[in-house]
């Protein structure tokens, strides 16, 4: 493309284009029309054949098709000299992947943030069966008013569509490698699941300012991905909450069953964490923006009788004991554990670390693992919570001396 260059006499590119790994060359324009900043995406390769063509085109289709505050929003396709290109929303901002290099490890609020709004905008994909399949930090921004966007749906499918399911096509590899989920690796079918691992590499990578597979080359980052077990941010970094450790535990499971069951699931867990966000110097602005203050009101809903976190699809996740039995009764033990936790870190905040039912709640969790054969894990929690309530209940407490029954128990 020649800088200056005009599309359809409305449509006119900058002096240089954006630095962009993909399919595409990355444009910022000026809608003359609309007198509107725009990005302008063209087909990169020197001649377009059939298979690009139809990735591309359905690139815009289905960022179209997307209808959420977290995807750019698409305003036109067009073709200029033979290259294809798509019209989109300028977003203002940086992706992850800079926000990563210069700030992490990011606050823990502020990733929580981030990946509570990526998971929302997951959410609005599974309503309609579409999996992204590339989930990394350069594909997410956050724009200076806080907002999240996720880019780049050149690699997306919806289900009962594979015509681009395989490892490869048009030369490209579908995915990044220490992003991109297992069954990705093997070239089996993805579904919403397969996005939530790239999330939680995500996560992981702004809470550590590292990826969670990072091998000398590429074949030993693969190995680690498909044999090891998933890493655990705490141990890069041991302040980070133990429902944050667990979840980004959990969504980097090897196995697409074993990592939550939706993007509603993993909001649930962010929400409440998304909490007394610090400034961002540079990157978000901290004035009141027209964004902010609609989303602020948005984001309002009238008092509940009971605790409950709202999901980014609008329903209730009730915050009870009852729920979680439910869950565990349903042999969900892995959610259930997570309500558990959220439970206890909800009674927390309202009573204290010391009330009687965070011990319980806690407790609870850990016995989940028990049911998930993680005997170890299910011992070290109940020993860190006997150890956190001798100090409050004194070592005749009928609840500490159950515990240190339940200890001896599982220990044999």
């Amino acid at each position: 493309m020649v800088p200056g260059a005009s599309l359809k006499n409305r449509y006119k590119l900058a002096r240089l284009p954006l630095p962009h790994k993909g399919m595409g060359v990355v444009w910022p324009a000026r809608d003359e029309l609309l007198d509107r900043p725009v990005i302008v995406k063209f087909v990169s390769a020197a001649s377009v054949d059939t298979d690009l063509l139809r990735r591309f085109r359905r690139e815009a289709l289905l960022t179209a098709r997307l209808d959420h505050p977290g995807v750019p929003a698409v305003y036109d396709i067009g073709e200029h000299d033979g290259h294809p290109y798509v019209v989109f929303q300028k977003i203002d901002g940086i992706t992850l992947a800079d926000l990563a290099a210069e700030q992490a490890p990011l606050h823990v609020g502020w990733v929580a943030a981030i990946g509570a709004q990526v998971s929302s905008i997951l959410l609005a994909a599974q309503e309609i069966d579409l999996v992204h399949r590339d989930i990394k930090p350069s594909n997410i921004m956050l724009d200076t008013s806080g907002a999240v966007k996720v880019l780049d749906f050149g690699l997306a499918v919806v289900r009962d569509d594979d015509r681009y399911s395989r490892i490869t096509q048009s030369g490209q590899s579908l995915g990044t490698v220490g992003y991109m989920a297992p069954e990705q690796v093997l070239g089996e079918e993805t579904n919403h699941r397969t996005d939530l691992y790239g999330l939680g590499a995500t996560l992981f990578d702004l809470l550590t300012g590292r990826p969670p597979f990072d091998g000398v080359t590429t074949t030993t980052t693969l190995r680690h991905q498909m044999h090891d077990p998933p890493p655990r941010p705490t141990r890069l970094r041991p302040d980070i909450p133990a429902v944050l450790d667990d979840l980004v535990h959990a969504l980097l499971a090897i196995e697409p069953r074993d990592r939550p069951e939706s993007a509603a699931d993993v909001y649930a867990v962010l929400a409440p964490l998304s909490h007394d966000l610090p400034p961002i110097p540079g990157v978000v602005t901290d004035a009141v923006t027209a964004v902010r203050a609609y989303a602020a009101v948005v984001g309002r809903v009238p008092q509940q009788a009971r605790p409950t976190t709202v999901t980014a699809a609008g329903f209730d996740v009730e915050l009870t004991a009852a729920h979680a039995e439910r869950l565990q009764a349903a042999g969900e033990h892995r959610a259930a554990a997570r309500h558990w936790r959220r439970l206890a870190e909800h009674h927390a905040r309202q009573y204290g670390d010391e009330d009687p039912r965070v011990f319980d709640y806690r407790a609870r969790a850990a016995r989940t693992h028990v049911a998930l054969g993680e005997r170890s894990r299910a011992l070290r929690q109940l020993q860190t919570i006997l150890d956190d309530r001798l100090p409050v209940d004194g070592p005749d407490h009928p609840a500490v001396l159950d515990l240190r029954t339940e200890i001896a128990r599982l220990s044999t």
